[in-house]
């Protein structure tokens, strides 16, 4: 089936183009490595990559609000074709900035409503109330956005992104200023949420890894104008190499769901239950849900523990074991047929006498499983 596209006058197939295509995309600051990406017409895609290499040019080239040539594509309509383009309104996407840029003299009700107003896609209003909730910008609501501070702008400005519910949502930094436990605790988890009931293509740009891992399943990685095709995540881990080094890592772990009562979620990973509390995400039997657990919160046991008031007990296999600057020991676990890494003491490893392929136990709190 051809589809024209009235702009530019020629057609292309809809099996071509459904998602978002880039063909030879270059700007001022990418003139040697022209870009090339495909993607989907829905789910999240991360992209990350050293400061300066190129990402939010990316992102603002996408928009058309940066100076290109080349061909941009997205859901059976060109955008760009060499130099001609169309307007940044025209195009079905919105675009989230680090600083915000709410629209001064107004407060937030203001702009949430002309989020809503202008939205091609309309969230219904029983959503939004939940999403005011959630996001904690109830009690906000009248308040002018000069009066906000950094962390309240972001969170307003990521909710209107979500009010506007574009079929291309593109994110730079987005919570950057919103503290951690925050938004690994609540914002993340509704997210995934939001974008399982209302599917969009999601780029969402960060240098804190621990978003890009409970939100995608995939991310581009950019360092100096090369970008790099949606690569498996712990592909990128190893380009960033947070594994290994550094003061915390966390582990993402994927577990079928088995019941949610009272916000205490029931996990199970290769045959045995785990247990996170204080859970935001919706889920139902069945679900995979994936989680991160910081290093520095599991205890190891050469023996299996008695009766204990930390709920989680993962019988885990020593894969290596890694000597920290601070002369701690990272060891890389696996349990069923996935890695996660504890931090213990160097004492701690002399006592335990732990050999690489051993079996052990892994404790932690229901309350360590972080994104969920």
């Amino acid at each position: 089936m051809e589809i024209t596209l009235p702009l530019f006058g020629t057609a292309t197939t809809a099996s071509d183009s459904t998602g978002l295509s880039v063909e030879g995309l270059v700007t001022s600051f990418n003139t040697a490595t022209p870009w090339q990406l495909r993607l989907p017409a829905s789910g999240v895609v991360g992209l990350t990559g050293p400061s300066g290499s190129g990402k939010s040019t990316l992102l603002a080239a996408l928009a058309g609000q940066r100076r290109c040539r080349g061909k941009i594509s997205f859901a059976n309509t060109v955008w760009q074709c060499g130099r001609r383009a169309l307007s940044t309104h025209k195009r079905a996407l919105s675009l989230g900035f680090q600083d915000s840029r709410l629209f001064a003299g107004q407060s937030v009700t203001d702009n949430l409503a002309l989020a809503r107003r202008y939205s091609r896609r309309p969230v219904p209003g029983e959503e939004c109330d939940q999403l005011l909730k959630a996001f904690g910008i109830a009690p906000l609501l009248h308040q002018p956005v000069e009066l906000l501070s950094g962390g309240e702008a972001q969170r307003v400005a990521l909710l209107r992104q979500l009010f506007h519910n574009a079929p291309l949502q593109l994110f730079d930094e987005p919570l950057s200023a919103v503290q951690r436990t925050q938004v690994l605790r609540c914002l993340l988890p509704t997210l995934r949420d939001f974008w399982a009931r209302y599917p969009a293509l999601v780029i969402w740009t960060s240098h804190d890894f621990d978003e890009i891992q409970l939100l995608a399943q995939r991310c581009l990685w950019m360092d100096a104008a090369d970008l790099s095709a949606p690569l498996p995540l712990p592909e990128v881990a190893r380009h960033l190499d947070t594994q290994g080094v550094g003061d915390s890592c966390r582990s993402r772990i994927e577990a079928r769901v088995e019941s949610l009562q009272e916000s205490l979620l029931t996990l199970d990973l290769g045959g045995v239950a785990l247990y996170a509390d204080r859970v935001a995400g919706h889920y139902r039997k069945g679900d995979t849900a994936a989680f991160l657990l910081e290093a520095g919160d599991i205890s190891l046991s050469a023996e299996r523990p008695g009766l204990s008031s930390m709920l989680n007990c993962l019988p885990v296999t020593l894969a290596a074991k890694l000597h920290l600057a601070d002369g701690r020991i990272r060891l890389q676990l696996t349990a069923a047929g996935q890695v996660l890494y504890a931090d213990i003491s160097r004492l701690s490893c002399e006592r335990l006498q732990l050999h690489d392929g051993a079996t052990y136990f892994a404790q932690f709190k229901a309350g360590s499983l972080a994104g969920l």
